[in-house]
């Protein structure tokens, strides 16, 4: 069974299903849910398991109940072989043994069948996230073994100051055994003169930092010390990550460290991948010393590595870089396996790619499913462990560059299909929108037929659909202009905005936030009308500061305790005139600004809307 190798986020799900016709209508509604689902189908385990041997897989669905072998018995095989893969039961098999015998035999999620169409979301997104999991753990795993091949020592602590990991470089550089220094106290490593000033000045800085640099002395097991290049910087859970190097024999290491960071700081600013591309060719070229390098992009199109950016020496050495096909050269073999490649000599290794190539030592570092970067040289054995680790330490660099490349591309593409989509609800419906009213309305002054009362109700709902559509895909919008915003001031002009009956705004806040005023003014009359709509004409409402931002309260009859995780949800609505837009729509903003939206009792009654995370002229 092939190990999954997907491309450029998108996911192939094999489904198992002896009902041919429930298999077909699964991968419809799949594929319409998420464009980057690709669904196989096979009617047996067996057939299965011959799929999976063939094609590379993401995710696989099962029925339970099959004619040869049932979904654990598929389970149970799929574990045998690849036990990472994602794997989804979706049965109609109602026992409550199942999924506890499924859980047992390493099911990744287990689905009940349904007799609505609203399932097939709920699999589509439960296919998703198990896929996204499991690549984030694989991802995590390459980036754990190249810790464990770095030439840093690096360890983490917890709390307690406690190692809960070190590499194999941090025990050999103190001359103890892993399992040795699991557990211990970090004052292992320090002489007693130098621990008081370890825990009075340097951590304390650590803590009130989040990063340290600078020279200790180091204690070795046999007793013998040594100087090192100590760096610490905490985590978001409180451990501690340590890096230490022997300042004796890696000034060079350091040295290329720092200049890296300037590297680091380029590839930040890189708008595309060729310049994210180049810069890390040169970087390799000038500050690591290897003249002969190249970058390869993969081309998903044809399923190749294409090459972007290489240096002179590389071309006098095996002249313009070629192509490479699926499978050909070491390159594909680092990029499909997405490990680092090292070899002292490849003139004996049948997998080179010409085996007349004047390259001895070669060095591949895939990065992640993007492209790979090759450095080679004409003598054997031309790289040693701190070349080695830092050419990973650039490849980290330039495979995070890549992601932020490709993020921010993806980001302006969806905005530019979002505006398309606004222009299309603002105008080119409208306009038919607005004809149907006119003749509406000539068609009643003309007739009296009962059928246009009906009529008329149902393009007033239509407006206003497209009304809160528009206004629902506006607050989504990715950027914002924030200023400085009166939170009373602007709370007063919104109230003017909205049909408030006889309702009462109180407004208790002396709070000035930095916000997008016109998203913020959206936010609040959505709030405002929600609040009037079911809490009745005489209802109060006031607005209110927090610590870290502000609420939205009424008196009304508030939100059942069932109903406050779906409020937020597209469509809901308990009013029959509602369109279910209005709080999505608050969600949207509140998401857009990075604010934290939350719904609790208002006290005697009524619902409170809290909006917390604001930046306020206080903070």
């Amino acid at each position: 069974m092939q190990p999954s190798t997907s491309i450029s986020g998108s996911i192939r799900v094999l489904h198992v299903d002896d009902d041919p016709d429930l298999a077909e209508l699964v991968t419809l509604f799949l594929e319409r849910e998420a464009e980057q689902l690709t669904v196989e189908t096979a009617s047996s385990v067996a057939e299965g398991m011959a799929r999976l041997n063939e094609l590379e897989i993401d995710c696989v669905i099962s029925d339970y109940e099959m004619p040869d072998r049932n979904g654990l018995d598929f389970l149970e095989a799929v574990r045998t072989e690849n036990p990472d893969l994602p794997f989804i039961l979706f049965t109609g098999k109602g026992s409550e043994e199942i999924p506890s015998d499924a859980i047992s035999a390493g099911v990744t999620d287990y689905l009940q069948k349904e007799t609505t169409t609203e399932q097939y979301t709920l699999l589509a997104n439960r296919v998703i996230n198990a896929v996204e999991r499991a690549r984030a753990e694989q991802a995590e795993q390459r980036q754990l073994r190249a810790i464990e091949t770095a030439q840093e020592g690096i360890s983490i602590l917890n709390a307690d100051g406690e190692f809960i990991y070190v590499n194999e470089a941090y025990a050999a550089l103190y001359g103890y055994d892993r399992a040795e220094m699991l557990g211990a106290h970090w004052s292992l490593l320090y002489p007693d003169r130098d621990t008081e000033e370890i825990r009075e000045t340097i951590l304390p800085a650590v803590r009130e930092n989040g990063f340290w640099r600078g020279k200790t002395t180091g204690l070795r097991a046999d007793g013998s010390s040594f100087t090192e290049d100590h760096r610490l910087a905490t985590t978001e859970h409180g451990e501690l990550v340590c890096t230490v190097l022997d300042t004796t024999d890696h000034r060079r290491h350091r040295r290329a460290i720092e200049e890296l960071h300037s590297t680091a700081r380029a590839l930040i600013h890189a708008e595309t991948a060729e310049s994210v591309a180049e810069i890390a060719v040169r970087a390799v070229r000038d500050i690591l010393d290897m003249p002969a390098n190249g970058f390869h992009r993969y081309d998903e199109a044809d399923n190749s590595l294409v090459p972007v950016a290489w240096t002179d020496r590389t071309e006098e050495l095996v002249g313009e870089p070629p192509v490479f096909e699926s499978g050909e050269g070491i390159a594909w073999e680092a990029f499909a396996s997405g490990e680092p490649l090292v070899f002292d000599d490849i003139a004996t290794n049948e997998k080179r790619y010409n085996p007349d190539t004047p390259i001895r030592s070669q060095l591949a570092l895939p990065l992640d499913d993007r492209a790979v970067h090759l450095i080679g040289s004409p003598e054997p054995a031309a790289f040693d462990e701190t070349d080695v680790s830092l050419a990973k330490t650039v490849a980290a660099h330039t495979t995070a560059a890549l992601e932020r490349v490709e993020r921010e591309r993806e980001l302006t593409r969806q905005n530019e299909r979002l505006a398309t989509f606004t222009d299309i609800v603002s105008h080119d419906l409208r306009n038919p929108l607005n004809v149907a009213i006119g003749r509406l309305e000539l068609a009643q002054q003309e007739c009296d037929c009962p059928h246009l009362t009906a009529v008329d109700r149902a393009l007033v709902r239509t407006e206003t659909l497209l009304d809160d559509l528009y206004a629902f895909a506006q607050a989504g919008a990715a950027s914002i202009d924030s200023e400085p915003v009166d939170l009373t001031a602007l709370s007063r002009a919104c109230w003017g905005h909205v049909q408030t009956e006889q309702a009462t705004l109180v407004t208790d806040t002396q709070q000035e936030i930095h916000a997008d005023r016109s998203r913020t003014q959206e936010l609040l009359e959505n709030l405002f009308s929600n609040a009037v709509e079911h809490g009745g004409d005489a209802v109060t409402i006031t607005v209110g500061d927090l610590e870290d931002g502000f609420y939205v309260a009424d008196d009304g009859p508030g939100i059942a305790d069932e109903d406050k995780e779906i409020v937020f949800d597209h469509g809901y609505s308990t009013s029959e005139d509602g369109t279910g837009f209005g709080l999505s729509i608050v969600s949207e903003i509140a998401d857009v600004h990075g604010w934290d939206l939350r719904v609790t009792d208002g006290g005697p009654g009524g619902a409170r809307f809290e909006i917390r995370d604001v930046e306020t002229s206080a903070s």
